[in-house]
């Protein structure tokens, strides 16, 4: 298939000549046809209706001769009729048997074809006429049309008229290629728009003419020149978000540069956005140990910088093999934040020192104060030491949950202004703190308002609603999420109300997937239920020979047994999730070993050869469940059974991969996946045939993936349309055992 759709123009302008061609030659072949069919037609009745003349001309001529038996006359007669065109031979036959005949010994010009003159004389049949005189029969004229001859004229108009159907086709392709050169060649133009757009630069684009192309290009020109106009929008926005965003962001490759740096993390640093591309991020912020190889990331770290405070958070980014391949930095300019803290404590420490003086004054207090009077001095300074310690302590602890805590807080103060936000409300609805701190209720419902999704379209929010239920709201930025807004009572008079913000994306997604899973799941179980429930109902209801009776009970048991499949592997996919590996029995085992015995136990289809192994010699030890790990082989060698159905060899390879890991490649050489089909291969009940002619329930890839994740491995996937698929398993290598040789030896055997 591939090659024959290589063999079509490339070009626009040469596929929709090719198929003009194509329609022309199909019209002007059908004409061809029906008039060929119509003069063949035509040619046969003319020579019938031309014999039955000649025959009433010759009649009486030759019943005259017949009467006194003059057969001279009637030869020459004869030789008058063949000498017409038409006609190849002419006989007479009297009642004795005696028989004149005369044929015609030229040949047509141009000389025909001998099927055509074989099929014409298939069809055309002597004219035979009957000479009576007196109501006494003579005997029998006979004329044969020359067939030769009619089928020559055929053939004459035949290759007339394929000369003019090659001209007439060639002479319409040429008069069309040059308007479709002019009105197809129009579409550079989006070629060049699109060059344009990518350009980038901030520079405007003009937009295309639409005046000198045809009505379908010109609306195709004006979608292009929207679209290209809404990019150019979406840029412009794009860039006022990412220049809104109160942290600043910048992606560190693995040798520490910045690759990527917003507007604000110039600013904080006190340089532009690109000056700051290349260079090492050690270098740029020295306060930090950053090390972007590491597996571990860190957030909440505080520095000084000049007169700025912030705050840094960094977050590891992995490659899909599980190395790290850089990381993300944020900035916060906390210094807002950090002077409030210090006032607080100061105001604080300015307390305790107050009630300690006065502690010390009033115990100083008269020459001779009692033993009484001196306890409950010192009590009483106890109590406000304790006091101000848990006060602190509280403080502190309220900090640390509201820097953890992903939800959002907004306090409002007595004339409900906001008054305090918590560091999450910045990341999930990114306002920064100087743009919400002092809003009124309705500036800050208009300031949310604005990172609505379709805004336009929703119910404008009002927080005292918020009271009797929470609304659930779809954001538009910073990105595209789900949050819940709720107003809760302050509980006092200073504060006396509190916004609560919640992500609540996650568990709408959950509930989709459920969703989507549990609709999935009842349609497969469905399948052969319906089958079942049918074929019972005919065993029920009719009565069927033994023969058909024991067909249909195998087709119930087949799909009996169908259905335990899809069960067996939806509680055994579901006892993972649930015990989470907690049932795996992990220990040391040969991976040689173990995928020899895998293959061995392996039931290969019948006609098929059995997988093609390729094992190191040195002995290989990972820390697994054998039989979850064998569970997972066998899920793998079944599918490329299975999805090779044309045959082909399956190959199962063992190879270290780096140091500490290992791999476990099965390749097939059957149908493939496209790379749409690939990203979905480890979704439950997805399959790439489509067509249900192999069997399966799609859970396999899931449970190997499941399984081999607890395991602390990795599942890749590598395919090819029409050229196979190879699933690789990647393992953590561990020490050898005690016991290595011996163990090793049995494995080998």
């Amino acid at each position: 298939m591939a090659a024959f759709i290589a063999l079509f123009p490339r070009s626009l302008v040469g596929r929709v000549l090719l198929l003009y061609m194509a329609a022309l030659t199909l019209l002007v072949t059908l004409a061809f046809g029906i008039f060929i069919a119509y003069e063949f037609n035509s040619s046969l009745e003319d020579a019938e209706a031309d014999s039955q003349a000649m025959l009433a001309m010759l009649a009486p001529a030759m019943a005259d001769s017949a009467v006194i038996g003059d057969y001279d006359t009637i030869k020459r007669t004869l030789d008058r009729a063949i000498a017409h065109p038409l006609f190849q031979r002419a006989a007479f036959i009297d009642l004795k048997g005696g028989r004149i005949e005369v044929v015609r010994q030229d040949h047509p010009s141009p000389t025909p074809p001998d099927w055509l003159v074989a099929r014409i004389a298939a069809q055309l049949e002597p004219a035979n006429a009957t000479i009576s005189v007196g109501g006494r029969d003579y005997g029998v004229t006979r004329l044969t049309p020359w067939g030769e001859r009619i089928a020559a004229d055929i053939w004459q108009v035949v290759r007339l008229a394929m000369l003019f159907s090659v001209v007439g086709t060639l002479a319409g392709g040429a008069l069309v290629w040059w308007p479709l050169r002019r009105w197809l060649g129009q579409l550079d133009r989006v070629r060049d728009l699109g060059a344009r757009l990518q350009q980038g630069g901030g520079q405007a684009i003009q937009p295309m003419r639409t005046d000198e192309a045809p009505l379908e290009f010109q609306r195709t020109f004006e979608i292009v020149n929207q679209v290209a106009a809404s990019l150019q929008a979406e840029r412009a926005q794009a860039a006022v978000t990412l220049a809104s965003i109160a942290e600043g962001v910048a992606t560190v490759n693995r040798a520490g540069d910045v690759v990527l740096a917003n507007p604000v993390l110039g600013r904080l640093l006190g340089s532009s956005s690109p000056a700051l591309l290349g260079r090492a991020v050690a270098e740029l912020l020295p306060e930090l140990d950053i090390d972007p190889a590491a597996d571990t990331g860190w957030q909440g770290r505080r520095f000084e910088r000049g007169e700025q405070v912030l705050e840094a958070s960094l977050a590891p980014v992995r490659s899909e093999q599980g190395e790290a391949a850089g990381a993300v930095l944020v900035l916060r300019d906390v210094s807002k934040q950090q002077a409030l803290e210090d006032r607080l404590r100061a105001e604080l420490d300015t307390r305790a020192h107050a009630m300690q003086a006065m502690s010390e004054l009033l115990g100083s207090a008269g020459s001779a104060p009692s033993a009484a009077h001196s306890n409950a001095i010192e009590q009483l300074s106890r109590q406000v030491g304790d006091m101000v310690a848990r006060l602190r302590r509280q403080t502190d602890q309220l900090h640390a949950i509201f820097n953890l805590t992903p939800d959002g807080f907004i306090s409002f103060d007595a004339e409900r202004r906001v008054q305090y936000v918590s560091p999450a409300c910045a990341l999930l609805t990114a306002l920064a703190d100087r743009d919400v701190l002092g809003r009124d209720e309705a500036g800050l419902e208009d300031l949310l308002q604005g990172r609505f999704a379709e805004a336009g379209t929703q119910r404008p929010l009002r927080l005292q609603e918020l009271r009797d239920e929470p609304r659930i709201m779809r954001m538009a930025r910073p990105m595209p999420r789900i949050l819940s807004f709720a107003l809760h009572d302050g509980g006092g008079a200073e504060t006396p109300q509190l916004l609560h913000i919640r992500d609540v994306s996650q568990q709408f997604e959950v509930d989709r997937l459920k969703s989507e899973f549990l609709t999935t799941a009842a349609h497969e179980l469905r399948t052969p239920m319906t089958s079942i429930f049918g074929f019972t109902e005919l065993l029920i209801h009719r009565e069927h020979p033994p023969k058909t009776q024991r067909e249909l009970l195998q087709r119930v048991h087949r799909q009996s047994r169908a259905m335990m499949d899809i069960l067996d592997e939806l509680l055994d996919l579901a006892r993972i999730e649930s015990r989470h590996a907690l049932d795996f029995q992990f220990r040391p085992a040969a991976l040689q070993g173990l995928v020899r015995q895998t293959v061995g136990d392996f039931g290969v289809p019948e006609g098929r050869e059995p997988p093609a192994l390729a094992l190191p010699e040195a002995p290989l030890w990972v820390h697994v469940d054998t039989g979850k790990l064998g569970q997972a082989l066998r899920n793998l060698l079944s599918n490329a059974y299975k999805y090779s159905p044309g045959g082909g060899g399956v190959a199962l390879r063992v190879a270290p991969n780096g140091p500490g890991h290992v791999d476990i490649e099965i390749e097939d050489h059957g149908i493939g996946m496209t790379p749409q089909e690939l990203e979905r291969a480890a979704e439950r009940f997805y399959r790439a045939d489509k067509s249900g002619a192999i069997p399966g329930t799609g859970l396999g890839m899931a449970i190997v993936k499941e399984i081999v994740e607890l395991m602390g491995g990795s599942l890749h996937l590598r395919s090819e349309p029409g050229r196979g698929t190879t699933a690789t398993l990647r393992l953590r290598l561990t020490a050898a055992p005690a016991t290595a040789p011996a163990t090793s030896a049995a494995g080998a055997a």
